[in-house]
């Protein structure tokens, strides 16, 4: 796993917050949009989902994310799974730049618009259901 600086397009000094991502993959899209809207640096660690037959299948990314999904985001001592909770998360922690609106029901929809590309676009491209339907 190799190790890329990012964040906002500068180098940085051994940051506290590591994102493990694809670059094609539509969930780590999400986080990676998040963090740089909130301008929270990071270190970028690529996952190849398909080089060397996934690398997310490694003993050594299981250790970070036994579901061999990413994104996975190390913040804050934890690691935390699935791009929603991740973006939430943030959303809570760091709340200096909000990313949802003040008004409850705007909050809502925004949130409904989420979930309608988690769950129902988002699944039919992911590379796991793309390799079962082949």
């Amino acid at each position: 796993i190799n190790a890329e600086y990012m964040g906002n397009n500068k180098k940085m000094e051994q940051p506290q917050i590591k994102l493990y991502s694809y670059f094609r993959s539509s969930c780590s899209w999400r986080v990676r949009i998040a963090l740089n809207l909130k301008g929270i640096k990071y270190e970028y660690l690529p996952i190849h989902l398909v080089k060397e037959g996934g690398q997310q299948n490694s003993e050594e990314y299981k250790k970070i994310n036994p579901r061999g999904h990413v994104p996975a985001l190390f913040i804050d001592g934890y690691t935390l799974i699935e791009s929603l909770p991740i973006i939430e998360y943030l959303e809570e922690t760091r709340p200096e730049i909000p990313l949802l609106p003040k008004n409850p029901r705007d909050r809502a929809v925004v949130r409904a618009i989420c979930e309608i590309i988690n769950a129902g676009i988002q699944p039919l491209q992911n590379l796991s259901v793309l390799q079962k339907v082949e």
